[in-house]
């Protein structure tokens, strides 16, 4: 236990370490500028959440506003935004460590959270001071603190517990125990309250845990979930401050909100896959949480994610935690492919599943190695593993600091997925310090800065923090010089269209040889 907890501190200190040091390459992304507006409407009694706009719930906009209220006076503003989601995920790939540790072993557990770190989409959302980071931490946390009695002797009231006492004792001992509640069941029930908390998606988290407890008939998992559950909807009531006044009506709102979007016009984003455009309306087909997963992951991490799945279900009947795992990765593959289900923005709304993923890698190492280990072939196989994690590793370098334009080469990368018909960009993080950069030099103090399809947020705090030093607001003064296009056919509008098509772009900043934000001139004020 001892060994487990100081590689989990470890492993939490390595993550925040490397995390901070790579915010300030990322740009400002899309949903940045709401989320940071929102929290410091905290500070002033303004709770933007819950039961008004969209019914996000609160927890990411409190957790960035304690970060910020924590570092900003040593961190730049944007970074400083983004420091309690980064810290929050840095706990949870410790209990990750941690948990796979115990669970298996500590080869499992460092392989489960390199593969965490390294997708480089994850690695992306790990930084932003949004939802989607927040919302796969909490659920790890939520997974890493679940009791059970399944498992592999070393999980609490195991098989060391079992063989104590005997005759009446032992009776009297099992009669309690049935009644007794280990606090891992509280904390259960707060981690899952604030996955929650953090986004509607968060409400689908307490089904594998249910029906993991139901098929394995795990008597401390049972009692968890009696528990957890209702502690974690208390813990989104306390973290929701917008529902203490009104409760039943606040509930009625969110789910109201939340889970029917397609009441709401101005939700049906579209997104295009393969070629073709999906929203509400059209919905994507079913298998495209299984294409999404087998084009973003690293391919060296499915490899070992498939040996470990495998390895699980051969022995799913004595490897319980290795079904929780399952369990948890399958869940929103499965709600995602469901009609209905909001389809913008590829991977990112069933983000949570890459988590799961990067722990079955973690068993595929410590299958991988027993299996060398018999078949004495451990140097080859030591070096094999190596090899693919220092693969995977370079995937940061080549696509820093564009992370969220990864794919891999089983659709020949960036420029494969795109000529197949994938978005090559959706969050404006083309729109680094290089391009900001050129749009200053080039755009004189009198002139305007016009950008299609951008959220006004994150420009507005951009002016704020002096990273975007020109303006780009129509009622402002000046002439518009130039215009700014993302690379993202969902996002097109004639205009872009035309542009592309017929036009020549003053700059163009491209990945791989693929355009992601392109600067044309404006040719009138118009």
């Amino acid at each position: 236990m001892r060994q487990a907890l100081l590689g989990s501190v470890a492993a939490a200190t390595l993550c925040a370490v490397v995390l901070l040091a790579t915010s300030p390459m990322l740009p400002m992304v899309w949903d940045e500028g709401n989320a940071i507006l929102r929290a410091e409407g905290i500070g002033q009694d303004r709770w933007q959440y819950t039961n008004c706009e969209e019914g996000h719930p609160a927890f990411y906009g409190e957790l960035i506003a304690v970060g910020r209220w924590v570092s900003s006076a040593w961190l730049p503003p944007l970074c400083a935004a983004r420091f309690g989601p980064i810290v929050l995920f840095a706990v949870a790939a410790g209990a990750m460590f941690y948990r796979m540790r115990r669970d298996y072993s500590t080869v499992a557990a460092v392989g489960a959270v390199a593969a965490l770190m390294l997708m480089p989409r994850m690695f992306a959302h790990a930084h932003f001071a949004s939802l989607d980071g927040p919302l796969v931490s909490c659920w790890i946390l939520a997974w890493a603190v679940f009791p059970r009695e399944g498992g592999r002797g070393k999980e609490e009231g195991g098989r060391e517990k079992a063989e104590v006492g005997r005759g009446k004792g032992e009776r009297r001992g099992k009669f309690a125990s049935a009644f007794r509640l280990p606090p891992s069941a509280f904390l259960f029930g707060i981690a899952l309250g604030a996955t929650l908390s953090c986004k509607a998606t968060g409400w689908f988290a307490p089904l594998p845990f249910i029906a993991w407890a139901v098929v394995y008939r795990d008597r401390a998992a049972v009692r968890a979930v009696a528990v957890g559950l209702p502690v974690a909807l208390v813990t989104f009531f306390v973290l929701n401050p917008p529902l203490w006044c009104d409760p039943i009506d606040g509930f009625a709102t969110f789910f109201q909100l939340n889970f029917s979007r397609a009441d709401w016009p101005g939700f049906n984003i579209s997104i295009q896959f393969l070629g073709r455009m999906y929203n509400l309306d059209h919905p994507l087909p079913w298998y495209n949480t299984l294409l999404w997963t087998a084009v973003t992951v690293p391919l060296g991490i499915l490899i070992l994610a498939g040996a470990g799945l495998a390895g699980v279900l051969r022995q799913w009947r004595e490897d319980g935690p290795g079904m929780l795992l399952v369990f948890n990765w399958l869940i929103l593959i499965i709600v995602r492919a469901l009609p209905g289900t909001p389809p913008h923005d590829g991977v990112r709304l069933f983000l949570p599943s890459f988590a799961f993923l990067a722990a079955l890698a973690g068993v595929g190492c410590a299958v991988v190695l027993a299996w060398s280990i018999r078949h004495r072939r451990l140097r080859t196989t030591v070096a094999a593993v190596v090899l693919i994690y220092a693969a995977t590793a370079a995937n940061l370098f080549v696509y820093a600091p564009q992370w969220l334009s990864y794919y891999n080469l089983l659709i020949g990368g960036l420029p494969g997925a795109t000529a197949a018909g994938m978005e090559p960009t959706y969050y404006w993080d083309g729109l680094d310090r290089s391009v900001m950069d050129w749009l200053h030099d080039h755009t004189s103090a009198e002139e305007k800065i016009r950008f299609a399809a951008s959220s006004p947020e994150n420009f507005a705090l951009m002016q704020r923090w002096g990273t975007l030093r020109r303006e780009f607001r129509n009622d402002a003064p000046g002439k518009f010089r130039w215009y700014v296009l993302q690379r993202r056919p969902s996002g097109y509008r004639p205009i872009d269209v035309r542009l592309i098509e017929h036009a020549e772009p003053a700059y163009r900043k491209t990945l791989l040889g693929v355009p992601l934000v392109e600067v044309y001139e404006v040719m009138d004020s118009g």
